[in-house]
């Protein structure tokens, strides 16, 4: 007696009652299957940090357009009484340090920055008042809004 044939194996095809071969899955539309669905699966993960991250950037963007906007209208709310400060004849720089994105808990602004208004006289029409507002968060590319507007006797209800 041979050892082999003892523990032979024979591959048949199952037959169901009707005398129809079963159908089934082979490994490789099995692993083709399981390939796809890794990929999509890492994609999807890919596609929804690459949102997350670009919602986070557009919340900056935003938050240092209101902080521009908000230095704009103060700059509106002075009296426009030329050549007085800040309206004088010549060009004026006004610096202030100011912070965007609070943390989780909202107690604590996580990026600093910069806004920079120019109010430069412009004869006739007034000034020309320019605020940048720049962000430098920590990682990426910072964060700049510019805004622009002309203040004269006819704005912001100053006659």
């Amino acid at each position: 007696m041979r050892l082999g044939s003892q523990f032979s194996v024979r591959w048949e095809k199952a037959v169901t009652g009707s005398g129809k071969t079963a159908g089934g899955f082979t490994i490789v539309e099995t692993v083709l299957a399981m390939s796809l669905t890794v990929l999509l699966c890492i994609s999807t993960l890919g596609a929804i940090l690459e949102m997350q991250f670009s919602s986070k950037r557009v919340a900056d963007y935003t938050s240092a357009m209101a902080v521009a906007e908000a230095k704009v209208q103060d700059i509106r709310a002075v009296y426009y009484n030329p050549p007085n400060w800040p309206f004088t004849l010549s060009t004026v720089y006004v610096t202030n340090q100011n912070s965007i994105s609070l943390n989780q808990a909202g107690t604590t602004f996580q990026i600093p920055g910069t806004v920079i208004s120019k109010i430069d006289y412009q004869g006739s029409l007034g000034h020309l008042v320019t605020v940048t507002a720049t962000f430098n968060p920590s990682r990426g590319r910072p964060v700049t809004a510019t805004l622009q507007t002309v203040v004269n006797s006819y704005s912001g209800g100053q006659q």
